[in-house]
């Protein structure tokens, strides 16, 4: 069964250096290292195609199973163009990927892909919620406490079939965020947090040290 892989570049700063790599760089290479993905198309807003191009065309190979997409407007748009750039090959699992989720273990990508390779219409990686969570009133008083043991945050990449993701863009839905029906879970993993300060920069890359170490 084949996979392409969207890859959403729409967050500031993918061009920092993290251990000698972009944070861009970094992301490509995991959903590469996975070893399950035939195509990728990387989706970049225009403002920022001058710097992130140059990141993706160093990659090995990207003439040949790698594109390069300008796209405007909002994260949804950006995924139904990347989408509609594949509309003359037919794959078997779409993968949507969030480029500032840079250090996602390629362990991760395969779990996602082989779940809807498995059967399952989407699938995506989660993580147990550890906090207490409450409830509270339009004047921000405590009404109620939630049942942890069934919450769950949600991560990336998102795998799904390409119905499902048609589906999702002709309902304007942004697959990273609004998630549809019936999602299969897999375990996510704590290298795998949204890349958007300097301090996650900062976490993510003790955390890398800490494993290396």
């Amino acid at each position: 069964m084949s996979t392409a892989a969207l890859v959403i570049a729409d967050a500031e700063g993918l061009d920092v250096v993290v251990q000698g790599k972009t944070l861009l760089a970094h992301a490509l290479r995991g959903v590469e290292a996975a070893g399950c993905v035939d195509f990728l198309v990387v989706a970049v807003p225009a403002n920022r195609l001058g710097s992130y191009e140059p990141i993706v065309q160093a990659r090995p190979g990207t003439g040949e199973r790698c594109r390069v997409l300008s796209c405007d407007g909002t994260r949804a748009e950006s995924i139904r163009q990347a989408f509609e750039s594949l509309s003359d090959t037919a794959f078997d699992v779409i993968l949507l990927c969030d480029a500032a989720r840079a250090f996602v273990p390629p362990g991760t990508v395969t779990a996602v892909v082989d779940a809807v390779r498995a059967g399952a219409p989407a699938a995506v990686p989660v993580l147990p919620v550890t906090d207490t969570v409450k409830l509270v009133d339009s004047s921000g008083v405590i009404i109620a406490t939630e049942d942890r043991s069934r919450l769950r945050t949600v991560q990336a990449p998102f795998a799904c079939t390409p119905s499902v993701l048609r589906e999702a863009c002709a309902r304007g839905l942004d697959l990273l965020t609004e998630l549809p029906g019936t999602v299969r879970t897999v375990a996510g993993h704590q290298n795998a947090i949204r890349l958007t300060t300097e301090f996650d920069v900062s976490v993510a890359e003790a955390l890398l040290n800490e494993e290396r170490a």
